[in-house]
């Protein structure tokens, strides 16, 4: 015969807690997400996200009410981006239904109308947006002139991990970018691979020319830098040049990318780990290397101080920032979540090479105090006077 267990009111009620929470955690994700706008519904069942995922979904969208009635007062928001118009207009559609009162007003600009024309406008007193994205190389700028609005009344900032920039109070990450040495698996055997950033110029694998070396060196070398020094970056930059005999090429990241692909090098330092991806799904023979560490940088914005619809700004960087809006633009560009909850192998490109590593993050304040620094070592060899 069974025995009887007789529960005291307490743990009855702890019981039944623990078997409420595991039915949350089994149900379907149609149940977990019944609020959700049906453009979100929409990449969670494109994604076939599991319901573990869905938990907190809807409480990230919670907004203090100042920031909220100051957002409909507004009605409106400008932003300048480097999203693609088809990819923007996909990517924001759960936001727009989520804040119908906001009218978004979008631009695709260049780097320049993105970060720097706002600023001198700013500082003749005018507006010509009121988001702002891709500052990385002007928030020092943006920082003297005290023109980034404090991000009070964001709650989704504590989404961001420390490591990623998650302190800050004027600007936020809000997109990842791992990059890493891409190699052609037709050329290039694994074990070939070099295990730390420092053993690659003697790996046979990518000496004697047949490494290619992208300019774009704030989103790479400023980062190696960032981990392991001056000294180290010297001997680096100039192992590559001198006794790897490495490419100088002046390509863009996704050329070189595809000269990679086509054979035309062994390998390509550095490029972005999504776009090695994309290329890797299309049948190209190309694998993506993270030595000791992986080299991480962030796409920064913020929010014009003063700026006419700067409670608006908050609530979609609000909305940005909540798995709904970072897992909308892993859907519809790609880009890796900045999310504390997202650092998974399904938003990672190549997660074996990255996830568990040790990471160096290329955060605006280093990109302001190390690019000068780094620039005197590495003109003299990419300019040819070395």
């Amino acid at each position: 015969m069974g025995r009887v267990c007789v529960l005291s009111s307490g743990r009855a009620i702890a019981l039944a807690g623990a078997i409420a929470a595991s039915l949350v955690l089994t149900l379907p994700p149609r149940a977990a997400i019944a609020e959700m706008p049906a453009e979100a519904r929409a990449v969670v069942d494109a994604l076939k996200l599991d319901a573990a995922l869905l938990r907190d979904w809807e409480s990230e969208h919670r907004i203090p009410e100042d920031v909220l009635a100051g957002a409909r007062r507004e009605g409106q928001l400008r932003v300048n981006g480097s999203w693609k118009p088809a990819e923007w207009e996909t990517m924001i559609g759960a936001f727009k239904a989520r804040y119908p009162f906001i009218k978004v007003h979008y631009t695709r600009t260049g780097t320049s109308s993105r970060s720097r024309v706002p600023l001198v406008a700013y500082l003749q007193g005018r507006y010509t947006t009121d988001f702002l994205t891709g500052i990385d190389t002007d928030i020092e700028g943006y920082k003297k002139h005290n023109a980034l609005e404090p991000l009070t009344g964001v709650p989704n900032r504590a989404n961001i991990p420390l490591q990623y920039g998650g302190a800050q109070d004027s600007w936020s990450g809000v997109r990842l970018r791992f990059y890493c040495l891409a190699y052609n698996t037709n050329l290039v055997s694994r074990k070939d691979l070099p295990k730390t950033w420092g053993d690659l110029a003697s790996s046979p694998a990518f000496s004697d020319g047949k490494l290619a070396v992208w300019y774009g060196i704030a989103s790479w070398l400023l980062p190696i830098w960032g981990k392991n020094g001056q000294d180290f970056t010297v001997r680096f930059v100039d192992d590559l040049f001198v006794r790897a005999k490495a490419q100088k090429r002046k390509e863009g990241a996704t050329s070189l990318l595809s000269l990679l692909g086509a054979g035309e090098f062994n390998g390509v330092l550095a490029t972005a780990g999504y776009n090695v991806r994309k290329l890797r799904e299309k049948g190209a023979p190309v694998g993506f290397h993270c030595a000791d560490f992986a080299l991480v940088t962030s796409s920064s914005v913020g929010i014009l101080r003063g700026a006419p619809n700067r409670n608006a700004g908050k609530v979609f960087l609000n909305w940005l920032l909540s798995k709904e809006g970072q897992i909308s633009q892993f859907h519809y560009d790609g880009a890796p979540p900045i999310h504390k909850d997202l650092q998974l192998p399904r938003f990672i490109p190549f997660p074996e090479e990255i996830l568990g590593k040790p990471v160096s993050f290329r955060s605006p304040e280093l990109l302001a105090e190390g690019m000068p620094k780094l620039l005197k070592i590495w003109q003299p060899y990419w300019g040819g006077s070395r």
